[in-house]
């Protein structure tokens, strides 16, 4: 075969998918494209998507947008590298990607951006507080679309962008693609998933590895260590990912952190990023700190300790996110002085993780200082294997676990002959030692996939399998309460049983 033979392959073409291409005219290397041709190439426009095969089983289905968008599409450089949002969001919602070069300058962008602000953001009035997202996308928009224009009203999110739910990347390029366009009225708070160590144990680092590669992940990483923590509404509302600190007095305090870090397993910057209302928050008799055994790091704070914080910075309420709430919204004990509830945690993503059926809200405060709560529903996405597995991982996982049950019932009906005749040798010793592991072996992949079948996205990630064996009856409990809610179509029940399977996941790893 000729070395220098060019040839085309066409997939759909089941007579003859490789020939020679028809351009081909004498042997030999193509000639080397000029500049201007190259550029010439860059002007002329591309097809979002591939022309579908007549033969597809089902139609129904879109066809996969398969163009990558470039920098030239994404940035208008003629008007000061604004984004085109509308083809941005059209593009992330029919499952499009970016091209690499596309995603390094909007990173690049973004993170100059971020490292000009001030660990407080101070917001006048008028704005939208978002809490967690949690990488649902089309949630995402629905906040968008309740919230108010994006460019006239100042949006807030209080953090937690990736991570558990399936198009975390989607969410990000979005999200940073607005800050760029809108950098004043548009902010972005740090939360606990924006960290090495959280992506790594949930899927923000798979799925990185699954749509682009891993220099996404780092250069997120890189970009994550520079988002501001906290914001002030209105001299008023103070705002952050999870809470106070027994290391913060004042503002001040806040405004010295060194932020631009991995968020540390102790101190002020993982405070705010961790801690927690103590469970009994109202109690009097409640210590003011006490240390967080659900996340394993970090405090609980009291009711009394929130108040003390309030008077002596003069605000009136802190709002934030970082836990689940049924309602997506969560007003704590008004103050003494104030009336006002000293504390609002705020969850936006709802169903979360496909599984709680909870509803979602957001905060809109105006220009009359009026809060008004918008809640809502969550809308359907396309479908996606848990952990970002493709159907090939996710058959074999299947497909190994049936030969193994193969296996082990063909050892078991031999040593079950050999006790019979009570035979016993030392190979025979051998054979049941190994009935005995692949028993142990296969019985946990059953429970694995089990799992995988029935939680969806709050499957435990491979991080994570350990953790659910070892909890194994806990698991069970509660998906067997989680079919009874599914069956009965009770959500308390779902969030319920949901809540308590998420609960070994809340630790944090050190």
């Amino acid at each position: 075969m000729n070395p220098n033979t060019r040839w085309q392959f066409n997939p759909f073409d089941h007579v003859e998918p490789l020939k020679k291409h028809e351009s081909q005219s004498r042997s030999g290397l193509p000639r080397a494209q000029s500049l201007t041709e190259l550029q010439e190439q860059q002007r002329q426009p591309i097809l979002l998507s591939s022309r579908p095969p007549t033969n597809r089983v089902c139609k129904s289905v879109p066809y996969p947008i398969v163009h990558k968008l470039r920098i030239d599409e994404l940035f208008d450089f003629r008007r000061g590298e604004r984004i085109n949002i509308d083809l941005l969001v059209h593009h992330l919602k029919n499952e499009g990607r970016l091209a690499e070069p596309t995603w390094h300058h909007l990173l690049y962008q973004a993170k100059a951006l971020f490292i000009q602000e001030p660990n407080i953001i101070p917001i006048p009035r008028g704005c939208t507080l978002v809490g967690d997202i949690h990488g649902q996308y089309y949630d995402l928009l629905t906040i968008f679309e309740l919230g108010g224009p994006v460019g006239q009203q100042t949006y807030v999110f209080l953090g937690d962008y990736v991570d558990r739910g399936s198009f975390s990347c989607e969410c990000l390029f979005l999200l940073l693609a607005l800050k760029i366009n809108h950098p004043r009225s548009f902010i972005l708070l740090r939360g606990n998933h924006e960290s090495r160590q959280m992506t790594q144990v949930f899927t923000f680092k798979k799925e990185c590895q699954v749509k682009y590669s891993l220099d996404l992940w780092y250069e997120s990483m890189l970009l994550f260590d520079c988002f501001p923590i906290c914001a002030l509404i209105d001299d008023r509302f103070l705002c952050m990912h999870a809470g106070l600190s027994p290391h913060l007095q004042s503002l001040d305090d806040i405004s010295k952190v060194n932020r631009f870090q991995e968020i540390p397993s102790e101190g002020p910057f993982c405070d705010l990023m961790w801690s927690d209302p103590h469970p009994q928050f109202n109690d009097q008799q409640t210590q003011l700190w006490t240390f967080n055994k659900q996340r394993n790091c970090s405090f609980y704070f009291n009711y009394t300790t929130c108040e003390r914080f309030l008077i002596e910075n003069n605000i009136l309420a802190i709002i934030r996110a970082h836990e689940v709430v049924q309602n997506g919204l969560l007003f704590f004990k008004n103050g003494s002085l104030s009336q006002f509830p000293t504390l609002i945690s705020l969850f936006s993503a709802p169903n979360y993780c496909d599984v709680y059926n909870n509803t979602a809200a957001i905060i809109i405060y105006d220009h009359q200082r009026n809060f008004r709560p918008v809640h809502f529903r969550h809308r359907p996405h396309p479908f996606v294997l848990p952990n970002h597995e493709n159907a090939f991982e996710f058959g074999h996982r299947l497909m190994k676990t049936y030969v193994q049950e193969i296996i082990l019932a063909l050892i078991q009906g031999y040593t079950k002959s050999l006790d019979r005749s009570d035979h016993s040798d030392e190979t025979t010793q051998k054979l049941k030692k190994k009935e005995q592991l692949l028993n142990e072996h296969t019985h946990t992949c059953r429970r694995m996939n089990k799992m995988n079948i029935q939680l969806g996205n709050l499957a435990p990630s491979e991080h994570l399998q350990d953790k659910a064996l070892n909890n194994q009856k806990i698991f069970d409990q509660a998906s067997t309460l989680l079919d009874k809610s599914f069956a009965e179509n009770d959500p308390s029940l779902t969030f319920d049983s949901a809540s308590k399977i998420d609960a070994l996941y809340e630790e944090r790893i050190h």
